[in-house]
Parts: C-alpha cells; structure tokens; sequence
C-alpha cells in the first residue's frame, strides 16, 4: 500500500465524515422538532424506553449513540 493509496483511503475517510455530519445536523434539527412536539402535548423530555430502542440497535456504536442521545437532549432542552 503506497502513500497514494493511503491518500485516497483518507479522502474517502473524509467524504464519509462530511455525510456523518451532514446526518447529524440532520438529526439534531428533528430533535428540535420533536422538542416542540413534546412541549405543545405536554409530554417530558426523557423517554426511556426510546433511548433503550435507539442504543439496542446500535450494536457496537452505543457508547457513541449515549453521547448523540445526550446531545440531542441538549438541543431539545434549548428549543
């Protein structure tokens, strides 16, 4: 493997990080969504039973979804 190809490994490295943001502004915008939702039915911020949904599906990536969760409780805590 030459420095080419490392190259082209650190430029896909970077378009796939590009997308991860794009998808997570994605996110965090329905969040605030979803936090509007909430505050118009009168519903809490904290749904447990979803966060444990959301982190049973992501496997290997948990630890990095507990912190996404968390941001988007930030997020919805500001809307």
């Amino acid at each position: 493997m030459g420095d080419a190809s490392l190259k082209d490994l650190r430029r896909r490295i970077d378009l796939v990080d590009r997308a991860i943001l794009s998808l997570l502004e994605e996110r965090m915008a329905l969040c605030r969504d979803i936090a509007a939702v909430k505050a118009a039915e009168g519903l809490p911020l904290e749904d447990a039973v979803r966060e444990a949904e959301v982190l049973a599906r992501a496997g290997v990536f948990r630890e990095v979804f507990r912190e996404i969760i968390r941001l988007c409780k930030e997020v919805q805590r500001g809307a």
